[in-house]
């Protein structure tokens, strides 16, 4: 059995929010599943990935990857200590999440400019295929702005949105090690997925990555699920090493770009708002001078007259 993932990156396994699901899933029942990192997606069904296959058969849902590990008869099984209310809770965690954080992460990735051109084109760029990376990165763009267009949602709503879900998942958790006890699940695996790009990302509109930073039992639990079952070969953290200089370097020259736009963007908005102040103004006094002309006119050329009328002598008498 293999599971073809997106190449590690930013402290990692994986730099794909759905592949760290998938291998998370398949460690905590210690599955005998190969990860395979892979630069083509044209092997996957879905044109991306993750991807796991067992013989013929390929699943890409991370609901029909979990259903399976559950039913495949290993030592240790999946969710095996979940009680029907916990289930219940997890279904309506998953939804949440589905409804929150997706949006979000895909607007993080996919559609923020900044975060767009400094971290996800360039690294997708670099590591899928030529010519097929012109191709497919495109295509993943038009599915995420298609995903995000159908909610209805404007960008303020969706990072509203996350925050709260952020929010929520810090209050679930709370002093604990997983979300469902002292027992990892397939609902910690889901949750580190989304958690742990947005956190260790290069992002440089990182909005939501700072709100998750300041929380700091997510941020153990991310660093924990990586440490105990997802941690890096020396090989990947050398080569991370080496590459963290360069994106750093990018991250804050996006920074700076933005701030400046920002700025000459305020400053555009004042210069118009003194203009239109300006504009009000010389009405205003073309109006009053106007009004002043025409009275003197008027009166000049007899058009109104002004009539002083004397009042009446009165006599009093003694």
């Amino acid at each position: 059995m293999e599971l073809f993932i997106w190449p590690s990156d930013f402290g990692l396994p994986s730099f794909d929010f759905e592949c760290l699901q998938f291998m998370v899933a398949s460690k905590l029942c210690a599955a005998p599943i190969s990860f395979v990192p892979s630069r083509n997606p044209r092997i996957s069904k879905s044109g991306t990935f993750p991807c796991f296959k067992n013989g013929n058969e390929q699943i890409t849902d991370f609901e029909e990857f979990t259903e399976f590990l559950r039913n495949s008869k290993q030592d240790l099984v999946l969710d095996s200590d979940i009680t029907e209310s916990q289930r219940c809770e997890f279904d309506a965690y998953t939804s949440l999440l589905k409804q929150k954080l997706y949006p979000a992460m895909l607007h993080t990735f996919w559609l923020d400019q900044s975060n767009y051109g400094t971290v996800t084109n360039y690294w997708f760029s670099s590591h899928v295929m030529f010519p097929w990376n012109f191709y497919y990165i495109e295509r993943w763009r038009r599915r995420a702005q298609t995903y995000v267009e159908s909610i209805g949602r404007t960008e303020t709503t969706i990072i509203r949105d996350a925050i709260q879900a952020l929010n929520m998942l810090s209050s679930k958790l709370g002093d604990n090690k997983y979300f469902c006890g002292d027992k990892p699940c397939s609902l910690d695996a889901l949750i580190f997925g989304y958690l742990a790009p947005l956190l260790k990302a290069p992002l440089p509109s990182d909005r939501l990555q700072l709100h998750l930073s300041s929380m700091p039992n997510l941020v153990r639990f991310v660093e924990s699920i990586i440490s105990i079952y997802l941690p890096l070969s020396e090989e990947q953290i050398r080569q991370q090493s080496t590459e963290k200089r360069l994106w750093s370097k990018r991250k804050m020259q996006a920074q700076k770009v933005a701030e400046e736009l920002k700025l000459r963007n305020q400053q555009k908005h004042n210069e118009e708002e003194q203009e239109k102040d300006s504009s009000y103004r010389d009405a205003l006094l073309f109006g009053a001078f106007a009004i002043v002309l025409s009275v003197v006119f008027a009166v000049h050329t007899g058009i109104i007259s002004v009539v002083r009328e004397e009042e009446p002598n009165v006599e009093i008498v003694p």
